[in-house]
């Protein structure tokens, strides 16, 4: 089953005058079913969802926050959904994961752990296609001390 939680929010009870409801699917109860559950967002800035950028983690994000996922076993759960699961899902569980004969396919955030890079919005440093970076972000923050010019946080 994949659940598209910001197409559900934004399409239920639009006909609604007083007290709208927002469905979401019953994702805790398909997940202590034991029913495989992923997370997607197949609308981006259209008619059926005017949101988004296809981020699965901001989706795996909303679903936390619009289903009461928030402890950290929720997180995890969340984590596997956009990864392992997700995989498993559309077919590739064979040639998913960081090790050898697996595709070198990757995206490298900038968190310590799946459960911070989830609720930080971690940045992508790296994105890996076949091996090859595709994509890569840098973020610079500076430090402003008075009417000085700013300084990098590197040089403090």
């Amino acid at each position: 089953m994949v659940v598209l939680p910001a197409t559900d929010m934004h399409l239920s009870g639009r006909a609604d005058r007083v007290n709208i409801r927002r469905g979401i699917a019953p994702v805790r109860e398909l997940l202590d079913a034991g029913v495989r559950t992923g997370l997607s967002s197949n609308n981006v800035r259209n008619g059926f969802t005017p949101f988004g950028n296809a981020d699965v983690l901001d989706i795996a994000l909303f679903l936390a926050q619009t289903s009461h996922l928030g402890n950290p076993e929720d997180f995890r759960q969340l984590i596997d959904m956009v990864t392992t699961g997700a995989a498993d899902i559309v077919g590739a569980a064979e040639d998913y994961g960081v090790r050898p004969g697996a595709l070198a396919n990757l995206v490298v955030l900038d968190a310590a752990t799946p459960e911070e890079a989830l609720l930080a919005r971690a940045s992508r440093r790296f994105v890996l296609k076949s091996g090859r970076v595709v994509a890569s972000t840098e973020v610079r923050t500076r430090l402003h001390r008075g009417p000085v010019s700013p300084v990098l946080l590197s040089e403090v």
